[in-house]
């Protein structure tokens, strides 16, 4: 499982850091064209492709399927391919110029992370963890290589956008290689493909809705304030989801095959004890991150970005990281709710409604406050979003959220509040990263003693010297 999970978290830390790269050789205006078609590009994959990822992790080890899943994906993968990049160059012959340089860069980049996705998803269920610890830490590094070299030569955020996905294209071409090899490709059966469609496709919008969500606001907010104020907002929202949010998404990604496989070869009870457990590892790993971003905003802010983003950016960190841990929260655990139980349509059904809901509210308040309502229409429409799954997911198959440990973790962040915001008022860099070092140790420290389930694994291990193994049993 480390070869699985490890590769999954570095990959949310270059993303970060490909955030700090590109707001530095890009400008605020530059960076909100460049955000706003990394963020099409990843809808046009969520409505195109995601949902054979997810057919792909979902019924592998269904035995109506007898195995072929992978073969049938990867044959309506290759027509879906071929389909996006005709629309795309259709699109570009009849449609405005500025409106289509948009959605063609998009389209590409939505082909290649289609590739990079079911290739890695494929190497995740035939076990090859070295191969796909390569492929999805190459995928960013590539990417970024080839975006500050395309840059740097005067291409514009065009480039950077070529440069991701020339790194997303090559990674996956090199796992799908594998992948084929080992199920081969075959025509995709009609009813097959129904049942993947049916299934995947609401949660496929599901499992995007923060994109979707930060798109809206982007775009609400460039209408009404201007792409330069957007991008200073579009650099805190991605600071706040590709960072905590992307983080619980991908423990998410790794873990849910083996959700899954425990309800269909074990029983739901093995998957809610594998549920209970893997939400203590989802707190120890979320909430040190997301107390530094609410306690001190600018410290971190300014580790990442150029001075003119700390300053028009930290002051939106603290309410859109709040958000991004309730998103991530709904998306990373009580989505299984609705997962386990097959009623993806009714998930979808609320994502839709929250997300109309979002977009009132944020032009509402973003009216009313400028800029700083688009953080807080953010969060509010994440606390009703959270609110309505929690609501419908208990009626269909209850995830219970273990209180123990919501407890253990309000415990935890207390240790951590008040060296974190000494940090934050304090100067000095060096101070300022010593402080919440501390507070993190304060934090870890507070979760071994009131026996969070997590910290007492990880103490574990450490002791019996970083031998880490398998993560489902968490002994």
């Amino acid at each position: 499982m480390t070869w699985f999970f490890v590769p999954r978290i570095l990959s949310a830390v270059f993303v970060v850091a490909i955030l700090v790269v590109i707001t530095r050789v890009l400008g605020p205006a530059d960076f909100a064209k460049y955000n706003l078609t990394m963020l099409l590009g990843t809808i046009l994959f969520s409505f195109t492709f995601l949902w054979l990822v997810i057919a792909i992790s979902r019924f592998h080890h269904a035995k109506e399927f007898e195995g072929t899943t992978i073969a049938m994906t990867l044959g309506a993968g290759a027509i879906l391919s071929v389909m996006v990049l005709v629309v795309s160059v259709i699109a570009s012959l009849i449609l405005p110029g500025a409106w289509v340089d948009g959605l063609f860069y998009a389209a590409i980049f939505s082909v290649s992370l289609a590739m990079h996705e079911v290739g890695t998803t494929c190497l995740r269920l035939y076990h090859e963890g070295p191969k796909f610890a390569a492929v999805t830490l190459l995928r960013h590094a590539l990417g970024v290589a080839f975006a500050i070299g395309f840059v740097m030569s005067g291409g514009g955020y065009k480039s950077a956008v070529i440069g991701m996905s020339l790194g997303a294209a090559l990674t996956g071409a090199y796992a799908l290689g594998i992948a084929l090899k080992k199920s081969g490709i075959a025509w995709p059966q009609l009813s097959a493909i129904k049942t993947y469609l049916w299934f995947g496709f609401p949660l496929a919008v599901v499992a995007s809705s923060s994109t979707f969500f930060a798109m809206s606001s982007q775009s609400l907010l460039a209408a009404l304030a201007g792409l330069e104020v957007a991008g200073y907002f579009a650099a805190a929202q991605a600071l706040a989801t590709r960072t905590l949010g992307l983080l619980m998404s991908t423990i998410m990604r790794v873990v849910a095959p083996s959700v899954f496989e425990m309800q269909e070869k074990h029983g739901t009870a093995s998957s809610n004890a594998y549920l209970e457990r893997y939400f203590s590892f989802l707190m120890l790993v979320s909430i040190p991150l997301a107390a530094a971003l609410i306690c001190a905003p600018e410290v971190l802010a300014s580790l990442l970005f150029e001075a003119d983003f700390v300053e028009n950016s930290s002051e939106y960190l603290r309410i859109l990281t709040l958000g991004s841990f309730i998103f991530g929260l709904q998306g990373a655990y009580i989505s299984f709710s609705f997962t386990r139980a097959k009623r993806t349509g009714l998930q979808l059904t609320i994502t839709c409604c929250a997300l109309i809901a979002h977009v009132i509210l944020s032009y509402l308040i973003i009216e009313l406050l400028g800029a700083r309502g688009a953080a807080l229409a953010f969060a509010l429409s994440a606390l009703l979003s959270f609110m309505a799954y929690q609501y419908f997911g208990r009626k269909i198959d209850p995830v219970t959220v273990p209180a123990p440990e919501i407890y253990k973790a309000i415990a935890g962040i207390v240790a951590f509040v008040p060296l974190g915001l000494l940090a934050n008022s304090s100067s000095g860099l060096p101070v300022q990263l010593g402080l919440l070092t501390l507070a993190a140790v304060a934090m870890f420290a507070t979760l071994v003693a009131v026996k969070q389930t997590a910290a007492l694994v990880v103490v574990a291990k450490i002791r019996r010297g970083l031998n880490i193994g398998e993560f489902p049993s968490l002994k």
